[in-house]
């Protein structure tokens, strides 16, 4: 009896003990949980506090706030429309007469309320976005692809008013388009310098993206001259990249650096899944200011001729060693065509371009770009890499024969 009370004890002490030590245990976990949690709080609130108070913020986001209230007014959504009679045999195949298309019928005037001798239904065909450059004259730039192929052409403009735009010029290998608008107190934006942006800049994109009018995003300059991305049917590229959200609708509106100028013109993406996937690409002002003035007289824009096909150096290193060039830049001539300025000339194939009028020649869109924008009857100044030295040829630029592309699809 005696030994069993002992055991007894002595169980109960053991659990006693037990007990005793894991609840120190927990008590030490609950202080160093509680410890941990201070501090990381007290981290929290440290940070907080290093942070800028809503007074220092006020320049940037006062800048911001002063950039979009310049811009807001000169930015307009653009809404176009076919005759459902172009797209009847589309529609019949696809969706169906029927079908939920938006149909506007416009009658002409007769002589009884309700009839109509000449009925024409319209169907909404695409929207996109645009900017009003010139006010007094009211001309509006948006893409060539925004209007491509519409019969009527809807402006709405910032403070709700909808008008009707005449196309006056289009330009399908650089994608701009500008339209006239008969509307007062119209205010308009000046187009800036992208020359002189730099990667890292600031900028604002604005438009409607998915019918979202005025809609404002913000980011960066990511790259300048980005020419390889392939956009159908542009030819002229050497786009300004930008991480600012651009989705459909966006097309057309104004890409805007921190003085509320325009610097491009918010044209595509590069994206796996139809929407923003982080990179857009703005038509750069510097062709705005060179079209603008033919497109607005209705001209068609001319451009210069070369005549030759070439690779560039990057694409095909090895054969420009072999040429003796050690450098990993410039075009290297293809083929030369017969009678053109090229030939008159004397280029020759396996000739290195390295640098025209002195400014060198990296890639293939380089020369494209320099050449397109030469107007015909100057004589340029190549510099050209030939049997193991450099020459100079000049060569007299003429324009672009009728139906030539600079970007053939069965380019190396």
């Amino acid at each position: 009896m005696q030994t069993n009370l002992r055991s007894l004890f002595k169980q109960a002490g053991i659990f006693t003990v037990s007990t005793v030590l894991a609840f120190l245990i927990l008590f030490k976990l609950g202080v160093i949980t509680e410890l941990a949690y201070h501090v990381e709080k007290g981290r929290l609130i440290a940070l907080r506090e290093s942070m800028p108070s809503s007074g220092d913020l006020d320049p940037w986001n006062n800048r911001t706030r002063s950039v979009a209230a310049l811009v807001a007014p000169a930015v307009v959504q653009i809404v176009t429309e076919r005759r459902l009679s172009d797209i009847a045999p589309i529609v019949e195949d696809f969706l169906g007469i029927d079908s939920s298309i938006e149909t506007r019928r416009e009658d002409d005037d007769t002589d009884q309320p309700g009839e109509s001798t000449n009925a024409m239904q319209y169907v909404r065909d695409g929207y996109g976005s645009g900017f009003i450059v010139d006010a007094d004259a009211g001309l509006v730039v948006t893409n060539q692809h925004v209007i491509e192929g519409a019969d009527i052409v809807h402006v709405y403009l910032a403070d709700g008013r909808r008008v009707d735009a005449v196309v006056r010029g289009t330009d399908r290998k650089s994608d701009i388009a500008v339209l006239y608008i008969s509307a007062d107190n119209l205010i308009d934006l000046p187009i800036g310098s992208s020359e002189s942006v730099e990667v890292g800049d600031d900028v604002l994109a604005v438009g409607n993206p998915f019918g979202l009018e005025g809609s404002f995003s913000r980011g960066i300059i990511s790259a300048k001259s980005r020419s390889s991305i392939p956009v159908q049917g542009v030819e002229y590229r050497g786009f300004l990249q930008t991480d600012a959200v651009i989705n459909p609708g966006n097309s057309g509106g104004p890409l805007i650096n921190m003085r509320g100028e325009v610097i491009g013109i918010n044209t595509a993406i590069a994206t796996q899944s139809g929407s923003y996937d982080g990179v857009g690409f703005a038509i750069p002002s510097s062709r705005i200011k060179k079209l603008l003035p033919i497109l607005q007289r209705g001209e068609d824009v001319v451009r210069g001729y070369l005549g030759v096909g070439i690779v560039s150096v990057e694409r095909e290193p090895d054969r420009a060693e072999k040429l003796g060039w050690d450098r990993y830049i410039g075009v290297i001539v293809q083929r030369v065509i017969p009678a053109s300025p090229a030939g008159h000339a004397d280029l020759r194939a396996d000739d290195i371009i390295a640098r025209i009028d002195g400014k060198a020649i990296r890639s293939t869109d380089d020369l494209i770009e320099r050449v397109g924008e030469t107007a015909p009857g100057t004589t340029i100044e190549l510099t050209v890499w030939r049997d193991g030295a450099e020459l100079t040829i000049k060569a007299n630029i003429t324009s672009q024969p009728t139906g030539f592309t600079p970007r053939p699809t069965n380019r190396p």
